[in-house]
């Protein structure tokens, strides 16, 4: 069997024994008459979703591109046509599995975000956002959704429990490590195990993803307090907590397969409005 030809049966093998990525929430800034993307803007959003497949096959994991309006990276006013594009996968998700997720994220948000000016689209192990502004190196806290669990903690000391290893994971993603993510497992109550991950989009610098790291926290008791299982998400940070072993543990490969999602079932949106 030729050499190609033994690489796309393995291919195929790692895409049919792992898990499809699991699709978690989206938005989409939809357009208006008045706010209508031009047909050269359109193209573009679709070569930055052609990039996300073709790049994440030999990224570390996240890039950034801008394509029209020159390709000036640092061009904040927004061209007619520039298009932003970013990509990230979760921090313990490489290899071909990223890619995966990507491209299958980058294909439904094609599917739900048709003509939109702004999209977001987060799976459990990647995230895939475009925009007409430049949104690089901002933190964005303005929309931020959560998903819950159905199982209710044993009492409210539980809470000031979560928020302590919740902060030790903000240091560790922002101090300790300085890879803007961190997972880590907790000794619990009744012999039970918790497990954490907090992760920054990692074009943020570690201040900036402490900021937004410490922003979810303080919605955590608002919207999901009482659940054992949850998550807390904006555009630019993400935290979620479990008693299920969501993530893959330090010494599995990039070729393991996709964790399920455990047991977050529950979702909404929280609008946190920027004074």
């Amino acid at each position: 069997m030729a050499p190609l030809r033994i690489l796309s049966f393995i291919l195929l093998l790692i895409a049919t024994s792992a898990q499809t990525p699991i699709y978690m929430y989206n938005f989409c800034q939809n357009s208006t008459a008045e706010n209508s993307p031009s047909t050269s803007y359109q193209t573009n959003v679709k070569n930055v979703l052609s990039w996300v497949t073709a790049d994440s096959a030999t990224s570390k994991g996240y890039n950034r591109t801008t394509i029209g309006g020159g390709g000036n990276m640092n061009n904040n006013n927004g061209t007619d046509d520039a298009v932003y594009g970013f990509y990230d996968c979760r921090g313990d998700i490489i290899g071909y599995l990223c890619q995966f997720c990507l491209t299958t994220a980058a294909n439904e948000i094609a599917q739900r975000c048709p003509n939109s000016v702004t999209a977001v689209i987060w799976y459990d192990g990647c995230i895939i956002r475009y925009s007409n502004q430049s949104f690089y190196g901002k933190v964005d806290l303005s929309g931020i959704w959560n998903m819950t669990g159905s199982k209710s903690i044993n009492d409210s000391t539980e809470i000031k429990k979560v928020e302590d290893s919740v902060e030790n994971l903000i240091r560790k993603a922002t101090m300790e490590t300085n890879k803007s993510w961190a997972m880590d497992e907790y000794d619990w109550d009744y012999n039970e195990k918790r497990y954490g991950l907090a992760q920054c989009s990692r074009d943020l610098a570690n201040d900036q993803c402490r900021q937004c790291l410490q922003g979810l926290l303080d919605v955590f008791p608002q919207c999901c307090g009482t659940k054992v299982a949850w998550a807390v998400i904006s555009p630019s940070c993400g935290i979620r907590f479990d008693d299920y072993m969501f993530y893959q543990s330090t010494n599995q490969t990039g070729s393991s397969p996709m964790p399920n999602p455990g047991n977050i079932a529950n979702s909404c949106l929280v609008w946190i409005p920027l004074y």
